[in-house]
């Protein structure tokens, strides 16, 4: 914690973490502590707009189904014009339970991005990993996709 004297001036520098929040607004408070008698506390308002890195539709890959039944879906990752990237790797974590691909379309002015999952599960239940894509792009290396599974019985 940074003390600031009596009578001085001081900055405040206040980060928080905006993964997940692209395309909204966020609000947070701030708590700041004084030794006055008279005003204990300080109670700070930040708001801003958390700019979106790319389109990622849908945010996250849902594979749902009943065993026996074919089981898959498709994210579409489309950078946006002011933080241009190319994906460059891909790795899942707790990927036991889906294979996935990438594979990457060139159109005629950008380059988007489908991400095709396959449930590999064939019996009953629920799981989740999330697969890493990294980025060529030094604002975000790294985009997240979370994986939710369940398969149910016939």
């Amino acid at each position: 914690m940074k003390q600031i004297p009596p009578g001085q001036e001081g900055k405040v520098t206040v980060n928080f973490k905006t993964s997940g929040y692209g395309g909204r607004t966020v609000r947070e408070v701030v708590r700041i502590i004084t030794n006055d008698f008279t005003q204990p506390g300080l109670s700070v308002a930040i708001a801003g707009h958390v700019e979106k890195f790319a389109e990622i539709s849908p945010e996250r890959a849902r594979l749902m189904g009943k065993v026996g039944e074919s089981i898959s879906t498709q994210i579409t990752i489309t950078p946006r014009k002011d933080y241009p990237f190319r994906i460059t790797h891909t790795t899942a974590e707790s990927d036991e339970h889906f294979t996935f691909i990438l594979e990457e379309r060139n159109e005629e002015d950008h380059v988007t991005y489908v991400l095709r999952l396959v449930n590999t599960k064939d019996d009953p239940g629920m799981y989740a990993g999330r697969i890493i894509l990294e980025t060529d792009s030094p604002v975000k290396p790294k985009i997240m996709i979370n994986v939710l599974g369940r398969v149910t019985p016939r």
